[in-house]
């Protein structure tokens, strides 16, 4: 019997009013494959969806692992720029030593001339003192001599009192005793004067004496202090951590410095020492701020006046200065008060300053300056 459209129609009416016909037509229909098809459909898209979430983690995994080898390569870089700048400054302080070793070699000759010289002066105030013992001694003998000459003319009184027939006589002698006095108190004098002479000569010599120990110390304080001042010129890269400049004994830190003043040359302007950069200790800039310093083993009034002043002159003239000083000690209590007040950044006993602080970190490229 011919199976018609309306007997198809019929029968998808009949399924839709059985639902339970449905699933046994299924079965009838079609394969086992087939109808495992949704379950195996479902399985493949939770697995599709893990691929994914694990291709995500790997993705952000290996961005983390790029961002960290770009970091690894930028910490080797400054590694390697760091490197090369310890071998600068290695070389650097390598010359430096050289030269204290020399210095100090120098300085040891002179302290042993110094004390040869000690030595001659002390035996010749020991001359001068066993001279005076012996002045003392031959003084002591006038004295005495006195006192019998004394004694011997109160016998002649007694003489004169009990003979009048030795009148004559003693008159003459009396006459001859009184010139001897007179030699006597001549001689007495003259030696008297003598004394005065050598006291004056001791008291000359001692005033030689101090004004040589007073010389001795003032020049092993400004030896100590050229020293200190080279110690910190040569240091002053690490000081400053980088940055360019020096001591005035440099004649390129010279010629930048006269640079920057040659607008008040062409003025006319006369500037003063106390206000003079050209005088400062240290000249140092990174880029285009520049730090004028006054070193000293202890830092006074007067450097601090001396820094504020300089860096003055430069700030005229449109150079950003600031000035600085550097030194083991303060000389008085209220010099550092007296920085802070000036606007004077400072190092002193390895403390420093938060300006002196800020330059530090201040980048170290060189910028060219009018």
């Amino acid at each position: 019997m011919a199976f018609t459209v309306r007997d198809f129609e019929d029968m998808l009416r009949i399924l839709e009013q059985n639902p339970e016909w449905q699933e046994r037509m299924r079965q009838v229909i079609l394969t086992r494959e087939l109808r495992d098809l949704p379950a195996v459909v479902n399985r493949l898209v939770e697995a599709v969806n893990e691929l994914v979430e694990a291709q995500r983690r790997t993705d952000a995994r290996v961005a983390e692992l790029v961002e960290a080898q770009r970091r690894t390569d930028a910490q080797v870089a400054e590694l390697v720029e760091a490197q090369r700048r310890t071998d600068a400054r290695v070389d650097e302080l390598t010359q430096t030593v050289r030269e204290l070793t020399e210095a100090q070699r120098r300085t040891d000759a002179q302290v042993a001339e110094l004390v040869e010289a000690q030595h001659r002066t002390d035996a010749q105030v020991a001359e001068l003192v066993e001279a005076q013992r012996r002045t003392d001694a031959q003084v002591a003998e006038l004295v005495e001599a006195q006192r019998r000459t004394n004694a011997q003319i109160a016998e002649l009184i007694e003489a004169q009192r009990r003979t009048d027939a030795r009148v004559d006589e003693l008159t003459q002698t009396v006459r001859e005793l009184t010139e001897a006095q007179r030699r006597t108190d001549a001689r007495v004098d003259e030696l008297t004067q003598t004394v005065r002479e050598l006291v004056q000569v001791s008291r000359d010599m001692l005033y030689r004496i101090e004004r040589l120990e007073n010389w001795q110390q003032g020049e092993t304080g400004r030896r100590a202090g050229e020293r200190f001042e080279r110690e910190i010129v040569a240091r002053a890269p690490a000081l400053f951590y980088g940055g360019t400049g020096g001591g005035m004994g440099e004649p390129q830190i010279r010629d930048r410095v006269g640079r920057w003043l040659l607008p008040l040359y062409r003025q006319g302007v006369d500037v003063p020492p106390q206000e003079d950069p050209l005088l400062a200790d240290i000249i140092w800039w990174k880029g285009d701020r520049v730090m004028v310093v006054e070193v000293g083993l202890k830092v006074s009034k007067d450097d601090v006046d001396r820094a504020a002043a300089r860096a003055q002159t430069l700030l005229r003239v449109g150079v950003s200065a600031t000035p600085a000083v550097i030194g083991e000690e303060w000389a008085t209590p209220d010099t550092e008060a007296l920085a802070q007040q000036q606007g004077v950044e400072w190092y002193v006993r390895g403390g420093l300053s938060q300006g002196f602080l800020e330059f530090r970190k201040l980048s170290d490229e060189a910028e060219q300056m009018a």
